[in-house]
C-alpha cells in the first residue's frame, strides 16, 4: 500500500501522485532509485524527500565511474525476493568504497 501524508493513496481521496507528475522536474533515474529503496511487499509512505535522497545517492553513483562493482551482491539480492533496498545497500557500499556501480545500476534499470 502507498500512503502519502498518513493516508492511504486513492483516487476517491484526490491524494494521488503521478509518475509523470514526478518526471516534469526529475529524471526518470531519480523515480526508479526512490522506489526501488522500498521493498515490494512492504507499505511505501510517499514524501518528497525521498527524490531528494535519490538524487544524492545517484549523485554518488555517477562519482564512482563505470564497473562491475556490487554487480554479484545486487543480483543476489534480487534473487532473494526482489530485495531492491538491498540492492541499493550494496550498490552505496561499493561506491563509497570507489568500486565503478555502472553495471550493478543497470541491473535495477538504472543508467547512470
Amino acid at each position: 500500500m502507498v500512503r502519502l501524508g498518513g493516508e492511504k493513496m486513492a483516487k476517491s481521496l484526490g491524494n494521488l501522485v503521478f509518475v509523470g507528475d514526478l518526471l516534469e522536474n526529475h529524471e526518470p533515474a531519480v523515480v526508479r532509485t526512490a522506489l526501488s529503496a522500498h521493498h515490494y511487499r512492504a507499505g511505501l509512505d510517499w514524501d518528497e524527500a525521498l527524490l531528494a535522497e535519490a538524487t544524492a545517492r545517484l549523485a554518488a553513483w555517477r562519482r564512482t565511474g563505470t564497473g562491475s562493482a556490487a554487480l554479484d551482491e545486487v543480483r543476489a539480492c534480487l534473487d532473494d525476493d526482489l530485495d531492491t533496498p538491498g540492492a541499493l545497500r550494496a550498490i552505496d557500499a561499493a561506491a563509497r568504497a570507489g568500486g565503478g556501480v555502472s553495471q550493478a545500476a543497470a541491473l535495477l534499470g538504472v543508467a547512470l
